[in-house]
């Protein structure tokens, strides 16, 4: 079940909040920390694709993070076209990258994966994490252990807690794992931790997380004092797509010569903000 686009804004700003400073680790990956947490949106050719974490390191490093629980050439095509996108939105800011690095973390039934597409003129090659190596059960273990103690969780366990559901190598037992993996959650005693928890999750657990456990973990973050602030925001930035088209609506009428009452009608914006629209056009 994939994650609605706007929950999926949401969930970015939520991961914004708390990946920077922090290090990939933890999965076994030799890079630099976050210095800053870039979108997962990437208009291309009027369609828009979306990743799953992307990142700018401490040393200017583009790092692109994907989670696979299947196996497909056409991964790598989507990978180039995210980091064709970043490149040039990064350029467009005056960003010199130093380097390209895009880490695929492979669930725990995957055991094997190709690492490069070669084609002559164009190859990418991808670090890859195969998450097959992590015992599932420790992993539990340990951070319930650490949970029922009433201790803080350090940002590794805080890390290893968000790719807990992926290692599990049985298809067949990832949604006993979520679940298991959000009881623990609702034990988390920080907010903010939690919050950052059940994002992480439900960004990694995308591609087969079931809908009943989707719902669960959002009404968790929505019980919460910072999940009524990010009802709030989900309000606010529907609000604001909708008064963006229906501007859009307006200017395409105006320039169309279109009358003031059928742009009312049609924009249902006020004759005073489509007065404003009309003299920002002709300036």
């Amino acid at each position: 079940m994939a994650i609605a686009h706007t929950n999926k804004d949401i969930i970015s700003k939520t991961l914004a909040q708390h990946y920077k400073n922090k290090s990939f680790s933890v999965y076994g990956l030799d890079v630099p920390k976050i210095k800053e947490v870039l979108p997962t949106d990437y208009p291309l050719i009027a369609v828009e694709y979306r990743g799953d974490g992307a990142f700018l390191l401490e040393d200017d490093t583009l790092f692109l993070q994907e989670f696979e629980s299947t196996l497909s050439a056409k991964n790598f095509i989507k990978y180039l076209q995210y980091v064709l996108a970043l490149l040039k939105m990064l350029a467009n800011e005056g960003i010199e990258v130093t380097n390209v690095i895009v880490a695929v973390i492979y669930t725990g039934d995957i055991l094997a994966a190709p690492a490069a597409l070669d084609l002559g003129a164009v190859r990418i090659t991808v670090e890859q994490v195969f998450l097959s190596k992590f015992d599932t059960n420790l992993l539990h273990a340990d951070i319930k252990a650490k949970i029922e103690r009433g201790e803080r969780l350090s940002d590794e366990e805080v890390m290893r807690f968000i790719i807990l559901p992926l290692t599990e190598p049985n298809p067949d037992k990832k949604q006993d794992v979520i679940v298991a993996a959000i009881e623990l959650v609702e034990q988390v005693v920080d907010e903010e931790q939690q919050k950052f928890i059940i994002a992480g999750i439900l960004t990694a657990a995308d591609k087969f997380i079931s809908r009943e456990n989707a719902d669960r973990l959002w009404r968790m973050m929505s019980m919460t004092k910072v999940g009524r602030i990010i009802e709030e925001e989900k309000i606010a930035f529907g609000e604001q797509k909708w008064l963006e088209k229906a501007k859009r609506t307006a200017i395409a009428m105006l320039e169309d010569g279109a009358d003031m009452i059928k742009i009312m009608r049609y924009s249902e914006l006020s004759r005073q903000e489509i007065e404003e629209l009309q003299k920002s056009l002709s300036t």
